[in-house]
């Protein structure tokens, strides 16, 4: 649920699907609201309920989402900035897959692996171990195993050298050992939200934080915007909380919107968007940040944040830019930590096994509706009750 910060939004490696965003300075159908969705409701039957809790702390939950959600997915990875350079390097572990993409030397293009060696399963590029494997860049001039020095072909991930093995591997017995590849899509993101300056913002912070909830109590808590007037008291002297609306769109993404408590200025141009399943933009004429959130278990969730300000070439200016953006983070971590709170409690309360699902409001929940019929979309050709 972090809103406040005013920071930006550079080229960044997505592997989701295009995105189209509404260029109204509202970003947001001005036909939908809170009226109009709940006007549709004759009874309760008519009314979802949330998950069963059991999808919250179960381990045997956490790898069928992996399977089946984090697997077959675009996901966001990391930043397209960080990758200029021929052997650059982003490697990440995301929901458990250790994964890295890698400009080649050899074609200057960017291709994705598995980050796994085919001989006894050695990482190719490092792995940011100390930070539960959040992205990790560097560079590297050759696919290289770090465990045994196998060699791989940066185009196709072919198996090119097997140093000291005592055997040469036949042509068709390398294909069997070649490293998988990922496909990569580059989202037409960008494209939708030319009304910002994208090419002025740069990264100024990266952050880790560690929540000791499941990433889903997480995402749900960021899908809705019920919650600000209980959980962020200064968030909610900012905008107008009760008139707070989610509109998901493509069955992909949901685009969040509320307008400001300060009627004696106009509002400034912003777009807050939560990308299923695990990640979240906060984008402003100023500056921008990007949540990624990265589950490292059934009950442990990792937040990562890149933030970003506006540049400009008056140093004074860019002083005084700098200044505010970093007050903004501020401000925004001290959301994250309400949230943290709150989300960790949840979890205590979905583990301790009396909690049974009561029913979400279809105009203050319906990005959480969204959200949990993902999952249950997702989850469907498994053996889980979902109801």
């Amino acid at each position: 649920m972090n809103r406040l910060f005013t920071g930006s939004f550079t080229n960044v490696i997505k592997r989701i699907p295009a995105l189209y965003v509404n260029k109204q300075k509202s970003f947001v159908r001005k036909s939908t609201t809170a009226s109009s969705i709940s006007s549709n409701i004759d009874s309760v039957k008519d009314l979802s309920r949330p998950l069963p809790p059991y999808l919250y702390n179960d381990p045997s939950v956490y790898q069928l989402e992996r399977e089946n959600i984090f697997a077959k997915n675009w996901m966001y990875i990391g930043r397209l900035d960080r990758l200029k350079k021929l052997g650059d390097y982003l490697s990440i572990t995301l929901a458990g897959y250790p994964i890295f993409i890698y400009r080649s030397p050899l074609t200057n293009e960017l291709v994705a692996f598995h980050n796994v060696c085919s001989h006894r399963a050695g990482p190719i590029v490092p792995i940011n171990s100390n930070n539960y494997g959040t992205a990790l860049y560097g560079n590297q001039s050759l696919l290289k195993c770090q465990y045994h020095a196998w060699l791989f072909d940066s185009r196709d991930g072919a198996l090119k050298a097997t140093p000291n093995f005592s055997y040469k591997f036949k042509s068709d017995e390398k294909k069997c050992l070649k490293k998988s590849s990922i496909n990569t899509l580059f989202s037409d993101l960008l494209n939708d939200i030319l009304a910002f300056p994208l090419n002025e913002y740069r990264h100024f912070e990266s952050q880790c934080h560690l929540i000791n909830c499941n990433w889903k109590t997480y995402a749900e808590n960021y899908q809705e915007g019920y919650h600000i007037q209980s959980i962020h008291p200064l968030l909610n002297k900012t905008i107008q909380s009760k008139q707070y609306l989610v509109t998901n769109k493509n069955n992909i993404y949901s685009v969040h919107y509320a307008p400001s408590r300060n009627h004696e200025s106009g509002q400034e141009k912003f777009l807050w968007v939560f990308i299923y399943p695990n990640l979240a933009i906060n984008l402003y004429e100023q500056g921008y940040s990007i949540e990624h959130i990265l589950p490292i278990g059934k009950d442990r969730t990792i937040l990562s944040y890149d933030f970003f300000v506006r540049s400009t070439d008056d140093e004074s200016q860019m002083s005084d830019r700098m200044a505010e953006a970093k007050e903004a983070m501020i401000r925004t971590l001290e959301v994250t930590n309400e949230d943290k709170m709150i989300c960790e409690q949840v979890q205590n309360n979905l583990d301790a096994g009396i909690y049974k699902p009561g029913y979400l409001s279809p105009s203050m929940e319906n990005g959480v509706q969204f959200f949990q019929n993902r999952i249950r979309n997702e989850l469907k050709h498994t053996n889980l009750q979902l109801e």
